[in-house]
């Protein structure tokens, strides 16, 4: 029988009764993913549930996921929230399962909203975007041939990126666009170096646009402080499972160790998998998680 890990029905509690499990990155208020929720409550309202466990010891309900939607609401003068209540405390939630969809299959979606009706003006609130950068959204793919697009499905690509392979021909996107599957780089310097390395005949000559210095200098720093913010939220957020993936890796490599100590399974691996065999001596001898 399938035991569920969590209560059937939602239920309401006051935000001043909730109890943080995590402390917040320092600047969490002006990062990219804040100010997106707080948008998407203002336009639509909480789409995802907070996560919560009624801790019997203390009679306290701790938070197990959702802390940003939390000082979101707090923010917009909520005093109540729904919460699905978890029947253990584990802070590993089913969020750190999620694949995150990709830039294609994002612009799939908001083609799909606007085809069937959903006002541009509500989807710009939601995502906490201007009608320009959705317009710019809804043509990251324009000038991209379908082959690069098949190619780059499920992969998560910077819109940079994109824009670097609109400067070059079909023919030559599909050939940087194998190159980056091979080495599993899909980084914007690793495009503009492919782009750099490019024959002129494969290039096309885009128009130049004229622009305010002073404006665009403007945008730029902003735009690094937001970048800045969300790096300094996705450090915090890596540094609190460095701890577990740490033991996780040294227990593996003592447990991979064993087993090539063992003369009859390193032989066995070293005639029928050498592949298999250099690839465990490889992870024996990583020292940390760096």
């Amino acid at each position: 029988m399938i035991k569920y890990c969590f209560n059937d029905k939602s239920v309401s509690f006051k935000l001043t009764d909730l109890t943080y499990t995590k402390k917040l990155p320092v600047n969490f208020q002006i990062s990219k993913k804040f100010t997106q929720i707080k948008s998407t409550i203002l336009a639509i309202g909480l789409v995802e549930p907070i996560l919560v466990f009624i801790d019997q010891t203390d009679n306290s309900v701790k938070i197990l996921d959702g802390h940003l939607r939390v000082e979101a609401l707090k923010d917009l003068g909520e005093d109540k929230v729904n919460c699905l209540i978890s029947t253990t405390y584990d802070t590993y939630t089913p969020n750190k399962k999620v694949n995150r969809i990709t830039i294609i299959q994002i612009q799939r979606m908001l083609k799909e909203a606007v085809r069937v009706g959903v006002p541009v003006e509500m989807l710009c609130t939601a995502l906490n975007i201007s009608i320009e950068s959705l317009k710019s959204n809804l043509s990251v793919l324009k000038g991209i041939c379908p082959e690069v697009i098949d190619l780059f499905n499920d992969k998560d690509i910077p819109v940079n990126t994109f824009r670097t392979l609109k400067k070059m021909v079909p023919l030559r996107q599909i050939e940087c666009a194998n190159l980056m599957v091979k080495f599993e780089n899909y980084s914007t310097l690793f495009s503009e170096s492919l782009y750099h390395s490019s024959s002129p005949e494969y290039l096309i000559q885009l128009p130049k646009k004229k622009s305010d210095s002073k404006l665009a200098n403007r945008k730029a720093i902003e735009r690094l402080e937001k970048e800045m913010a969300q790096v300094h939220f996705d450090t915090q957020k890596i540094k609190e499972t460095y701890g577990s993936n740490s033991l996780k890796l040294t227990i593996i490599i003592s447990h991979i160790k064993k087993l090539l100590e063992n003369p009859k399974v390193f032989h066995w691996l070293l005639r029928n998998k050498s592949d298999y065999l250099n690839e465990l001596t490889e992870i024996s001898d990583i020292n940390k998680l760096t």
